[in-house]
């Protein structure tokens, strides 16, 4: 009878087992946002997946252009080759997340899942080849990859949502398991027993759901792209199941006296004693010496992952040496007769020893499982250094321009203060932009300020830029007149915009356009904005930039670049006025401390003065350097290359540092290819 519940108890806590393996498996690639969109992204990795989707997304394209119909199979070719880009799995990862949303939504009528912004990087990838067929290439149409509104689809759905209730029952199927395992172990006749019998029901139930998990694609995949997805998506089930299958195999085999358990400790003592040992052979000594060096320049060169190496080596070690001492209980020899009632006495505390390590192996996988575990870093450089991605965000430096759309050779633009314009700005690794938003008119000869709302007064611009900006924006207005005006929009333009203007959708148009192709850069946008918060945001949502705004709360603990990364909430978006009802939008004085930015002189800028608050106090957890000559109306180039001098930047940069006591986090200069802003920003991150 104690043999029949052991063996029953055995399978009872290996079904538990497997359920809870199940369960943490869905929790990691189901439940968890960030896993399931790495596991749709992780589809690409198979041919035929990647043949489905280009056709789709050419498909999506010549729906929008139908006049690319001749050219279908360029299309399709560029298509296959962003996808195995990380730019597009970016975007996927971004479109798998809003699923995520919608499929656990339980009053969403449909779930889809669509690609917004593939046209980007077809056009991108087009422009290498055919650069007059990638300006005929839509970039704003919705590629639809999934779609589910009803029958057994919509069913599978409602049972997904419900799925989704049990997350809370991953920690207590392992607790199940390791309570029936310490009843399996405690009704058998011997230690021994019990851990073959639970060896063997586990590695049985283990093995099993392995071989399902390898068999299901094959059974059920709909075609080979069907397939592929299918076994990406159960690949991780299937890799958890093996290692369980193996590591049940092995208890068995060890309590059927079949292996011996591992010395670790002898094994880490010989080891360390080969390391020591000096070779009497010069070559062994010499290629001793050669591993040793490499070692240690390796660690020089990538000291986080020697220590991640060196944490799971010890983890490993650490995991052999447990399942060792189990082992080893389990492989003692069973006393009989008479030596065995006189040892019954110390049976009880052997038992509650392998139950207790039991409970505390288990419940640590379990715990580990149901926190979703540690992921591998899919993110390798952030702003361009990998030094950066686990800095928050207030713990990063950004280049910055002022007036970023007043660039040098920008149609219309007089008074330019920047040598080119934003795409430009960013390619060159400005990741600060500091914008002013007005309302205007396009008529024919140029754009004319809306001056009848709330806008700034007269003697204010003044103030700012001076009487000469003023009367020659004065005369450009009446030379432009207001025939054929079209209707009010909002426009990139400093303060009048005869003077230059950039409509504000078609320059954050080219950042999220920047943005998608370069998916581990992160940006700060600062809008002097004489607009209504509500336009400033449509604007925003209109040009995709929407889809890469930070919307967490701006103040600390801010999140690591590493992670706003992953997030695709990649732009913090900060006004100086209104931020209105809009969450993403926030007011740059209660984030973002400053400096004085009217000097009128090199001398003036690197004076002990400069640094002292302006807008904004000292409340603020971001802090802006304010770094150019005030020349009004027309900037130097001149004196930008002389305050923008590494040396004239550092020293001021430390000294602002030092008074604020806050690491600049965006420093705005004019005329940013004079000097090196790039090199003292590099400096204040510590990186190359």
């Amino acid at each position: 009878m104690r043999r029949s519940a052991s063996w029953l108890l055995a399978g009872m806590a290996a079904i538990a087992l497997v359920v809870a393996v199940v369960l943490a498996c869905a929790q990691r690639t189901v439940f968890r946002a960030d896993g399931f969109g790495d596991r749709v992204a992780a589809t690409l990795e198979s041919g035929p997946v990647r043949q489905a989707v280009a056709r789709r997304i050419s498909d999506a394209a010549i729906r929008q252009e139908p006049d690319l119909v001749a050219v279908r199979p360029l299309i399709e070719a560029a298509a296959q080759g962003i996808l195995q880009t990380e730019a597009f799995r970016e975007l996927l990862r971004g479109a798998a997340a809003d699923l995520h949303r919608s499929a656990f939504d339980r009053d969403a009528p449909t779930v889809t899942l669509s690609v917004a912004d593939a046209g980007i990087l077809v056009a991108d990838a087009l422009r290498r080849v055919r650069p007059d067929l990638a300006g005929q290439v839509p970039q704003r149409f919705a590629t639809q990859l999934v779609a589910v509104t009803g029958g057994g689809e919509r069913t599978a759905l409602r049972v997904a949502e419900r799925a989704q209730d049990v997350r809370r029952a991953v920690p207590i199927a392992f607790a199940v398991a390791a309570l029936l395992a310490i009843g399996a172990l405690a009704v058998a006749p011997g230690r021994r027993d019990a851990a073959l019998r639970l060896g063997v029901a586990v590695a049985v139930a283990a093995g099993l759901l392995a071989v399902a998990t390898d068999l299901t694609p094959r059974a059920v995949g709909d075609g080979a792209a069907g397939r592929a997805v299918l076994e990406v998506w159960l690949r991780p089930l299937a890799a958890w199941a093996w290692a369980l299958a193996a590591a049940a195999a092995v208890v068995a085999m060890a309590a059927a006296s079949v292996v011996r358990p591992v010395a670790v400790g002898t094994l880490v003592r010989r080891g360390w004693a080969v390391v020591k040992a000096v070779p009497r052979d010069p070559r062994r000594r010499a290629m001793r010496a050669v591993a040793a060096g490499g070692l240690g320049i390796a660690c020089i060169l990538a000291p986080r992952a020697a220590i991640e190496a060196a944490v799971a080596g010890a983890g490993v070690l650490l995991a052999v040496w447990g399942l060792s001492e189990l082992l080893a209980l389990t492989a003692a020899p069973q006393p009989a007769g008479r030596a065995a009632r006189e040892r019954g006495a110390g049976r009880a505390p052997r038992v509650a020893a392998v139950a207790l390590a039991l409970v505390v192996l288990l419940g640590a996988v379990g715990a580990l499982a149901a926190s979703g575990g540690p992921d591998a870093p899919r993110v390798g450089r952030c702003n361009g250094s990998a030094a950066l991605c686990d800095r928050p965000l207030d713990d990063v430096a950004f280049a910055g321009t002022h007036n970023s759309m007043a660039a040098d050779r920008e149609p219309g633009w007089l008074f330019a203060a920047q040598d080119a314009g934003i795409p430009s700005q960013l390619e060159d690794g400005v990741r600060a932009l500091l914008i002013d938003t007005h309302y205007g008119y396009a008529t024919p000869r140029g754009v004319i300020t809306d001056l009848s709302g709330d806008t700034k007064s007269r003697a204010k611009i003044v103030d700012e830029l001076g009487e000469r900006f003023v009367q020659t924006a004065e005369r450009l207005r009446q030379r432009i007149g207001t025939r054929g005006a079209a209707p009010r929009e909002v426009f990139l333009c400093h303060a009048f915009c005869e003077a230059g203007a950039t409509r504000a959708v078609d320059a954050l148009a080219g950042v999220h356009r920047y943005l998608v192709t370069h998916p581990e850069e992160v940006l700060v946008l600062s809008v002097e904005d004489d607009t209504a918060a509500a336009d400033t945001a449509e604007v925003i949502e209109r040009s995709g930039l929407e889809h890469e705004v930070f919307r967490g709360p701006a103040r600390p603990p801010w999140p690591t670049l590493r992670r706003l990364i992953e997030r695709d909430e990649r732009v913090l978006v900060l006004t100086e006025d209104s931020a209105g009802a809009v969450s993403w939008i926030h007011r740059q004085p209660e984030v973002m401390q400053e400096t004085p930015y009217r000097f009128r002189s090199a001398a003036e800028v690197e004076a002990p003065a400069s640094c002292s608050p302006n807008r904004g106090g000292t409340a603020g957890s971001l802090f802006l350097v304010n770094h150019w000559v005030d020349t009004s109306p027309a900037p130097r180039p001149s004196i930008a290359r002389e305050v923008n001098a590494p040396a004239v930047l550092d020293r001021r940069l430390g000294r602002c540092r030092r008074d604020r006591d806050l690491l600049p986090s965006v420093v705005a200069v004019d005329f940013y290819r004079e000097g090196d802003v790039f090199a003292a920003v590099n400096a204040l991150n510590g990186a190359r």
